[in-house]
C-alpha cells in the first residue's frame, strides 16, 4: 500500500497514481506547488509520544511501540524526499499511519495519505483504489474549477497567516471528485474530507512585516496570485507533514446543488439543450440511469389558458397531444394531478386500468414507470407539470417522493420566472402590433395613466381619462398600392371557377354513362351555363352563386356517386383532391394572387419598418402603417408629440426629403420582387402634401388616432380619395407602375418638393422628367395638383 519514488507499489494500481497526478495539476494548479511540501512523520511521531500516557492502556502500548520502532530508525525523524524509505521501514511506517487508518474501517473508507497540497499519496485504501479503477474520473471545486488553482495557493497562504501573523482566517474549499463508471451514465460526486492537525510551517526565512491593513487587503483579494506572492513569498515557507484525505459521497447534495445552478440560467427550461442537461443531472441525483425528463408550462384550469403561449413544452408527448389536458381526455394521469394538484406515481403504466390515450401513448413512446408533479406558483395556482419517466416497471415508488420534495420547489421557481420573461415578451409584441399606442408616444400614455389614477384617488373609481390629443403636428401620408389588384383578383377567381366547373364536368359526364340519373344531366348544363356567365365577367353576386352551386349542390351528388358507384369513387375521389380542403373549391389561381399579395406587403412593410427606426433616431414621431392591398401608412411630427427633444421646420423638411427616398427605395424593391411573384403584380407609389399642421386624437373606441376638428376632416377626406384621381381632361390615373405621384394643394409646397427633385435627380434616383399635373374634380375634393416622377430602376 506504500508507493515508491513516487510510483506504486504493487498494491497501489498505476491508473490511481495517474488519476491523481492529473488531479493534483488541476486543482493545485501546479506540477510543483509554489511552497516547498516534504513528508514529514515528526508531528506524527510527536502525536504518539503525547499518547505513551494516554489513560487507555491499549493506546499506550500501541504509542510506546510505535515509538520504540521510530527510535530504532532515527532517520523517520526527518523529512522524506527519498521514498524508498518508505518500503524500507513499510512495518514502522503502517504502524505510525494507525492513528490516521482505522483498519477496521478500511475496507469501506475511502481513504488517502499524502504528503500537504499534493494529491500523489503514498497510501491509498482499497476501497478508494476500486472506486479510481471504475471508469473516468474528473475533478473540480465546487463551481469554481477556474478558481481552483488560485483557492490552493490562498489557502496555505492562510495557514502562514494563521501560525506567524496571530490570524484566524479559515479557506478550505470543498474539492469535488466526479466518479463515472464505464459502463454507466451516471455520475457520482465525492467531497474530499482533510485531516491536516499533522502538517506544520518551517519558517526559512525572516517574516516579512505586515500591518492589519495588509492583511486585510489580502483577504479582500483572495483570487490575486500575484499578491499573495509578494506579501506572504512562497520560498519562505515549507510544509512538512502527512495529509489523510477522507472521500465522503456527496452524490445527492453536489447533483441538488448543480440543478439549483442550472435552474438559474436564462431560459434553463425554456431549450431542448438545456432540458437535457437537467435530464443528466437528475440521474446521478436519483442514481435512475435511463431517466427521462419532461417539463411543460400550462395555465390550470384550461378555460384561462393559451395553447404553446409560453413556449416550453418538453413533455414526453409534446409532439402527440397538443394539450395534455384536453377534454378527450379526461381521467388521465395529467388531468388528474391538475384536478387534485397533488404528485401522482404510477409503477407500471402497463398494469392502469381503464387507461386513456395518454397512458397508451406513454407506453407506447418508451415509457413504463412515471412520476407526474404539478409546479404551482406563490398562490399554489398550477403552472406547470414535471415528469420523470423509466422504461423499466416499478421504477419510480413512494420512497422517490422524498427526494421530490427537494426539486419541485427550485423547478417551480424557474418556470415561474420563464413564464413571466415570455409573458412579457408576449405583451411587447401586443402592445406593439395589435394596438395604436406607438413607442413614440407611449410616454404620454403614461402620464395620463398616471394622472388618472392620481384623479381616481380623490374622486373616486367614477374619475375617467382625460383624452389624449396631439395639436400643431404635420402629416405625412404615402402609400404604395398594387396596379389593378381588384381586376387581377377577379381574373383569378374567374379562372379558378372555370377549372372547377370543367373538372365536375368530367366526374358527371362519366357518372351519366353509369347512371340513369337526368338530374345527372340537368347538373352539366347548369355548369354549362355557369362558365358561360363567368366568361362574360364576374361579380360578387356571381362568385357566391357559382360557390354555392358547387359546394351545396354537386357536391352532394358526387358523395351520392362514390356511395353507389364504387366503379367512380377514384373519379370523384381525384377531383375532391384537387380542391383546396378549407374552402372546398378549387382555389389555385387566387391563392397564387393572394400569396402575392401577401409577399408584397411584407416587403413593404418590412422596408417600412426598417426605415421607420433609422428616422427614429432622427426625431421621434408617430408613424402608423396598414395592409391592404399593398400598404399605405400615417406619420405625424411635431413639438407636442415630443417629451423632451425639440422641434424645428428643418426636421419637417428632413422627413419629408426622407420620405420620397423611401418611396423610391420601395419603387426599386418593388422591381426586383416582381419576377419572383406567382401572379407578376405591380405597385405605384403616392405621397400626399398637407402644408398646414392639424390635430390628431386617440380615439378609444377604434383604438386608433383619427385627426381632429371640422377643419381638419379636408385632410381625411383628400387622404381617402386621391388614389383613385385621374389627370384632368383625360382618363387616365394619376398613379402608374414605376413611379412616384406627389400630390398637393398648395404653391409652396411644389416649389418645396421641387428642390427635393432635384436632390433625387442629382443622387441619379429619378429620371429628368419631372410632370406638372392638374387633378380632375372628386367628390368633395377640387384645386388639387400634382408631380410626377419615374424611379430609376
Amino acid at each position: 500500500m506504500i508507493t515508491e519514488n513516487g510510483h506504486p507499489i504493487s498494491s497501489s494500481p498505476r491508473e490511481v497514481q495517474a488519476y491523481m497526478k492529473e488531479a493534483n495539476e488541476r486543482l493545485l494548479g501546479y506540477v510543483e506547488f509554489p511552497f516547498r511540501t516534504r513528508l514529514s512523520f515528526r508531528p506524527l511521531i510527536q502525536f504518539w509520544k503525547r499518547k505513551r500516557k494516554s489513560a487507555h492502556a491499549a493506546e499506550a502500548l500501541l504509542a510506546r511501540e510505535i515509538i520504540a520502532k521510530v527510535e530504532a530508525h532515527p532517520e523517520l525523524l526527518e523529512p522524506v524526499d527519498d521514498y524508498t524509505l518508505l518500503e524500507t521501514h513499510r512495518g514502522t511506517v503502517e504502524l505510525l499511519l494507525a492513528g490516521l487508518l482505522p483498519q477496521a474501517l478500511m475496507d469501506r473508507k475511502l481513504t488517502m495519505i499524502s504528503k500537504p497540497f499534493d494529491l500523489r499519496g503514498i497510501y491509498f485504501s482499497p476501497s478508494l483504489q476500486e472506486l479510481m479503477q471504475t471508469g473516468s474520473v474528473s475533478f473540480g471545486v465546487g463551481k469554481m474549477d477556474d478558481l481552483a488553482k488560485a483557492i490552493s495557493l490562498t489557502r496555505a497562504s492562510s495557514m502562514v497567516l494563521n501560525r506567524f501573523y496571530g490570524q484566524q482566517v479559515k479557506i478550505d474549499p470543498a474539492f469535488i471528485f466526479t466518479v463515472r463508471p464505464n459502463d454507466s451514465a451516471l455520475e457520482q460526486y465525492y467531497k474530499s474530507d482533510l485531516n491536516i492537525q499533522f502538517v506544520e510551517i518551517v519558517k526559512r526565512r525572516p517574516l516579512k512585516e505586515l500591518s492589519q491593513k495588509d492583511i486585510n487587503r489580502l483577504l479582500s483579494n483572495i483570487y490575486d496570485q500575484r499578491l499573495w506572492r509578494e506579501m506572504i513569498p512562497p520560498e519562505n515557507f515549507e510544509f512538512h507533514g502527512v495529509v489523510r484525505s477522507n472521500l465522503i459521497d456527496v452524490t445527492e447534495e453536489e447533483s441538488l446543488s448543480r440543478l439549483k445552478y442550472k435552474l438559474l440560467e436564462r431560459d434553463a427550461v425554456v431549450n431542448r439543450e438545456n432540458i437535457l442537461v437537467l435530464q443528466q443531472i437528475l440521474r446521478s441525483y436519483f442514481q435512475i440511469q435511463d431517466l427521462r425528463l419532461g417539463l411543460t408550462a400550462i395555465d390550470y384550469p384550461v378555460e384561462n389558458s393559451v395553447a404553446h403561449k409560453y413556449k416550453i413544452r418538453h413533455d414526453f408527448l409534446a409532439d402527440q397531444h397538443p394539450n395534455l389536458l384536453d377534454p378527450e381526455n379526461a381521467g388521465s394521469s395529467y388531468e388528474k394531478v391538475c384536478r387534485f394538484n397533488d404528485t401522482l406515481i404510477v409503477e407500471d403504466l402497463t398494469q392502469v386500468s381503464n387507461p386513456t390515450p395518454i397512458e397508451v401513448d406513454l407506453v407506447n413512446s418508451g415509457i413504463r414507470s412515471l412520476i407526474v408533479s404539478p409546479l404551482t406558483d406563490e398562490r399554489n395556482r398550477i403552472i406547470g407539470l414535471l415528469e420523470l419517466g423509466s422504461p423499466r416497471a416499478d421504477t419510480f415508488n413512494s420512497l422517490s417522493l422524498l427526494k421530490m420534495k427537494d426539486i419541485l420547489p427550485l423547478f417551480c421557481i424557474a418556470i415561474e420566472r420563464s413564464r413571466e420573461e415570455i409573458e412579457n415578451q408576449i405583451q411587447a409584441i401586443i402592445r406593439e402590433a395589435y394596438t395604436a399606442i406607438h413607442p413614440s408616444v407611449e410616454w404620454k400614455f403614461v402620464e395620463t395613466s398616471f394622472n388618472l389614477l392620481e384623479r381616481r384617488e380623490k374622486e373616486g373609481p367614477k374619475a375617467v381619462a382625460e383624452s389624449i390629443s396631439f395639436d400643431e403636428v404635420y402629416p405625412l401620408y404615402g402609400q404604395a398600392d398594387i396596379v389593378g389588384s381588384s381586376t387581377v383578383r377577379n381574373q383569378a377567381i374567374q379562372a379558378d371557377f372555370i377549372d372547377n366547373l370543367n373538372r365536375i364536368k368530367e366526374v358527371l359526364s362519366l357518372a351519366w354513362e353509369h347512371l340513369d340519373l337526368p338530374i345527372l344531366h340537368q347538373y352539366l348544363r347548369q355548369a354549362d351555363k355557369c362558365m358561360r356567365d363567368l366568361g362574360q365577367g364576374i361579380s360578387s353576386d356571381d362568385e357566391s352563386r357559382v360557390m354555392e352551386f358547387i359546394r351545396t349542390e354537386v357536391h352532394p351528388v358526387l358523395d351520392q356517386i362514390r356511395y353507389e358507384k364504387p366503379e367512380l369513387a377514384r373519379a370523384v375521389d381525384r377531383y375532391y383532391e384537387c380542391l383546396d380542403p378549407v374552402l372546398g373549391i378549387v382555389h389555385r389561381e387566387r391563392k397564387s394572387y393572394e400569396d402575392s399579395v401577401t409577399k408584397i406587403n411584407e416587403v413593404i412593410a418590412d422596408l417600412l419598418d426598417e426605415e421607420d427606426r433609422r428616422a427614429q433616431r432622427m426625431l421621434p414621431h408617430y408613424f402608423e402603417k396598414y395592409k391592404t392591398d399593398g400598404v399605405e401608412y400615417d406619420l405625424y411630427i411635431g413639438q407636442s408629440l415630443l417629451k423632451q427633444e425639440r422641434f424645428s421646420k428643418i426636421h419637417l423638411r428632413n422627413i419629408r426629403l426622407w420620405q420620397l427616398l423611401l418611396m423610391c427605395r420601395i419603387t426599386r424593391r418593388m422591381a426586383e420582387l416582381k419576377p419572383t411573384l406567382s401572379t407578376p403584380l405591380d405597385t405605384a407609389q403616392l405621397v400626399f402634401v398637407y402644408g398646414s399642421p392639424l390635430s390628431i386624437q386617440f380615439r378609444m373606441d377604434e383604438k386608433q388616432f383619427d385627426v381632429d376638428g371640422a377643419y381638419n376632416v379636408r385632410y381625411e377626406i383628400i387622404k381617402k380619395r386621391v388614389d383613385k384621381a385621374l389627370i384632368d381632361g383625360t382618363e387616365q390615373r394619376l398613379t402608374l407602375p414605376g413611379r412616384i405621384a406627389i400630390v398637393y394643394t398648395a404653391q409652396k409646397d411644389r416649389l418645396e418638393y421641387l428642390e427635393y427633385l432635384e436632390y433625387l435627380l442629382d443622387q441619379d434616383y429619378i429620371t429628368p422628367e419631372i410632370e406638372d399635373l392638374a387633378l380632375a374634380e372628386m367628390q368633395g375634393v377640387q384645386g388639387l395638383k400634382a408631380l410626377r416622377v419615374t424611379v430609376k430602376i
